[in-house]
């Protein structure tokens, strides 16, 4: 019976650390997004101690936020990848794409449905890879520490209709006719705190609805903590309810991990400017520390009000006086402290917003030397169009040119030989005539020749009458 149940102690003992390990699978596996990304690319040193991971593609054409289903959920709107690597590459860090490297993702601490730019018109709706030097704060949303253009060929863009499709990379705009979209469309980047995430709204839900005619409906997002449990089989069940992602502890992104993977040395420069991006782990330093600061404040305000407490109680009018003062001290103290905030926060915002308006300034310049170069382009389109026309409308005149030639030549032709024939025809008839001439002619010389004889006849006839009349004569 002892047997029995100590077995049975130790099977539940077993049982309650296999559970406990399964719910701590974040610490138990530091630096866990090194060591899972490492099968699907590779991690290359790119300067400044930053390892990134760039992505093993066979496809030229591949780029983030391609593959993959937008889903509405309780925290906006989230990319479903497709991909092996997604539950990590799109919901924590950015990607960048370097001319030399391609596409790579940096490492960042922070979990969000999707860090993406939006556009959309009447018509289109179109998302980006967000820029690294994009940084969310609470109070703010989404603001850049660094200027930065989006090329119009990063993009997706697709109609209402398909937005929500399974299959949506189907219907994307075809690379010849999106820079078209892309300069009628506008910008849209709101990003939100909500239950202690951050949460993309995107375009307005109901807009997308209305423009889509689709009824879209919100699903419940679950977190796990076994990256094991997000496999599309397991959540093919549950998948048309709630979506499945995994909220990654600070231990999973530590650079402990990177002992384990390979790590490649580039001395390539990239084009990123490292020294502007600024990690989530510096960013939640600097919090930490401000909290701490806060929570110091907060103790040595206590210990101030607990000796005013006990001097109250020794001599109560002085120690009243001191109180008095002590809390106008601290009052101004505190109200220091709180303009000297607000005035760092105006300044800090009035630098934001600066920093907007400048990248704003920016894309309008890009945009107005796109359009130039367009309209460049298209007068030499239709320059070449004209010159085009002009040799077209050369060659006709020379072949026009060419078959009047040829036609006067046949004319000539065909006149000489009429000519010709007519001469023959003379030459013919003269023959003909003098051929008749000749006819009468001898016809004239026979008929002469004939009367000739007749006449000869005539007389030999009448002088062999005129003998015989003679012999009569002479016998009678």
């Amino acid at each position: 019976m002892k047997k029995i149940i100590l077995t049975a102690v130790l099977l539940l003992f077993g049982l309650s650390a296999n559970a406990e390990a399964n719910t701590d699978f974040a610490k138990r596996v530091g630096g866990y997004f090194y060591t899972s990304l490492a099968p699907h690319g590779t991690w290359i040193e790119i300067g400044f101690d930053s390892p990134v991971w760039r992505p093993t593609m066979i496809r030229k054409s591949w780029a983030p936020y391609r593959q993959g289903q937008w889903i509405y959920t309780d925290y906006g709107w989230y990319w479903d990848s497709y991909e092996d690597f997604g539950y990590i590459t799109y919901h924590y860090g950015r990607w960048y794409y370097d001319d030399y490297y391609g596409w790579i993702w940096i490492p960042d601490y922070e979990w969000a449905p999707a860090w993406v730019d939006w556009r959309y018109d009447d018509d289109y709706i179109g998302w980006a890879p967000l820029s690294p030097y994009a940084l969310f704060d609470i109070s703010i949303g989404i603001y850049y520490n660094y200027d930065y253009y989006v090329s119009y060929n990063h993009w997706n863009y697709v109609k209402y209709n398909h937005f929500c499709d399974h299959n949506v990379y189907n219907y994307y705009v075809a690379p010849k006719y999106k820079y078209r979209v892309h300069n009628r469309t506008k910008m849209r980047t709101n990003y939100s705190y909500y239950d202690g995430r951050v949460r993309n709204d995107g375009v307005d839900f109901d807009r997308i609805r209305e423009r889509s005619g689709r009824n879209i409906e919100r699903r419940d997002i679950v977190s796990v903590n076994d990256p094991n449990d997000l496999s599309r089989e397991k959540m093919r069940k549950t998948r048309d309810k709630e979506i499945r992602t995994y909220f990654a502890n600070p231990d999973d992104i530590s650079r402990d991990g990177l002992r384990d993977v390979k790590v490649e040395h580039k001395e390539r420069k990239s084009t990123l400017e490292i020294s502007k991006v600024e990690l989530g782990r510096d960013r939640n330093l600097d919090r930490t520390k401000e909290t701490k600061k806060d929570d110091t404040r907060e103790v040595i305000r206590n210990d101030r009000e607990k000796n005013n407490i006990d001097l109250n109680k020794r001599e109560k009018t002085e120690d009243t006086r001191k109180e008095t003062n002590n809390d106008v001290t601290r009052k101004k103290v505190e109200d220091d402290r709180k303009l000297q905030e607000k005035r760092e926060t105006e300044k800090r915002n009035s630098e934001i917003e600066k920093r907007n308006n400048e990248q704003i300034k920016r894309n309008e310049e890009i945009k107005r030397n796109d359009e130039l170069r367009k309209s460049e382009e298209k007068s030499r389109l239709e320059q070449n169009k004209r010159n085009e026309q002009i040799e077209i409308q050369k060659r006709q005149d020379k072949e026009v040119q060419k078959r009047n030639e040829v036609t006067i030549q046949k004319r000539e032709e065909k006149k000489s030989n009429t000519d010709v024939f007519k001469q023959n025809e003379r030459k013919v008839e003269q023959k003909k005539e003098t051929q008749k001439v000749e006819q009468r002619t001898q016809n004239n010389n026979r008929n002469t020749e004939v009367k000739r004889n007749d006449s000869n006849n005539r007389t030999s006839n009448n002088n062999t009458r005129t003998s015989e009349t003679e012999s009569r004569n002479k016998s009678r």
